[in-house]
């Protein structure tokens, strides 16, 4: 007579849906992340394009009656009353006022220079790690007249 010897394998059944439920946890983490990154990102390149133009708007503010007072010469500047309507109507015109939260915290001009400083919060999809942070960009343009001659 044999003798029955059975080894009772331990049962595996359910662990594949483990492992697959872990999976699937870590790719949408890892979706959440890339996509409250390139939404950040975004943002940042939109906020720098708006202070871009800003800036450059504000370097076309020629100073008019030095212009005309002392005539077309290296000397021409901007006028510093101007440069900041100029910033401020261009962002009026555009659709900055569409960025929420938009801030324009400082326009600074030497008579050549102009720099525009904008700030915004930054507004994530899954309100990841960057939730109440703020985005501060800072843009710089020069006046580019040169007289004929």
């Amino acid at each position: 007579m044999r003798l029955k010897t059975s080894i009772r394998l331990r049962d595996d059944r359910g662990s594949v849906m483990l492992l697959g439920l872990g999976a699937i946890v870590i790719c949408l983490l890892a979706v959440t992340v890339a996509v409250d990154a390139s939404a950040a990102f975004l943002q940042r390149r939109a906020l720098v394009a708006l202070a871009d133009a800003g800036a450059l708007a504000g370097a076309q503010a020629l100073d008019m009656d030095a212009y005309y007072r002392e005539g077309a010469s290296s000397a021409t500047g901007l006028s510093p009353g101007q440069v900041e309507q100029r910033v401020e109507g261009f962002l009026a015109r555009t659709g900055a006022a569409d960025v929420t939260g938009l801030r324009l915290d400082s326009v600074t001009s030497d008579g050549r220079y102009v720099t525009v400083s904008l700030s915004a919060p930054v507004t994530l999809p899954f309100h990841g790690l960057l939730a109440g942070e703020t985005v501060r960009v800072q843009s710089r343009a020069r006046l580019a007249y040169r007289p004929a001659g």
